[in-house]
């Protein structure tokens, strides 16, 4: 991948350095220096030590000293801390919904939810799944809410291609959202918040499950 020229050089490192992790271009175990992701991208040293530092800041890298950077391989608490709290934000913002669900904007959030959530039915993605969580919480109208979440994206999203493909979990996940959907639409926020919660703490399960964790007993003893 190639970053374009652009006014912030360390916003787009993040994002081509974002996209090796998710996409499992960089592999576990594996030490990787700053001018591997120099010539990688074709920009210098600067903006991606600027990103590197971030990704550290975020617990997604450890740094070796004069040696580089490795993933940081997550724990069964580090993925019950995320997925505890995208269900605590998720969970106000998709009750918030409910109660202005026939509101102009609100009716027009829960569209846009719809059109998503149709579009999954049909033929799943990530990204449309994606949009359903991310129009949730804009509606909130809280950017505190946004920047913890987006702060957590990148977990997320390194766990998603784990659960995603076990069997059947495309269709649960699209049941759950049905299940938030329709308590939204109804106007009941408890229903919805608890929907939401067992959204999350059903990925979390599966994670437990499936995810190969640093402090799982058979990857420690390796």
């Amino acid at each position: 991948m190639v970053v374009k020229r652009s006014v912030s050089l360390k916003e787009q490192a993040y994002h081509a350095i974002r996209d090796c992790i998710v996409s499992n271009k960089m592999q576990r175990g594996q030490i990787y220096s700053e001018q591997w992701f120099a010539d990688s991208f074709q920009i210098s040293r600067t903006p991606v030590r600027e990103a590197l530092l971030q990704f550290r800041s975020e617990g997604l890298i450890d740094v070796l000293p004069n040696r580089g950077v490795i993933l940081r391989n997550p724990t069964r608490q580090d993925a019950r801390s995320i997925f505890e709290m995208r269900g605590a934000i998720e969970g106000f913002c998709a009750a918030y919904l409910a109660r202005r669900c026939r509101e102009p904007e609100g009716r027009a959030s829960l569209e846009r939810i719809k059109a998503s959530l149709e579009r999954c039915r049909l033929a799943f993605s990530q990204g449309d799944e994606m949009l359903i969580h991310e129009e949730t919480i804009r509606f909130s109208g809280n950017p505190m809410f946004r920047e913890q979440f987006d702060r957590m994206r990148t977990k997320i999203d390194i766990f998603w291609w784990n659960v995603i493909n076990a069997e059947n979990r495309r269709e649960s996940v699209y049941r759950e959202h049905k299940a938030i959907f329709d308590s939204m639409a109804a106007g009941d926020e408890a229903r919805t918040y608890d929907a939401s919660i067992r959204h999350s703490m059903a990925t979390l399960q599966l994670l437990y499950e499936q995810f190969p964790f640093a402090d799982d007993p058979e990857i420690g003893a390796q």
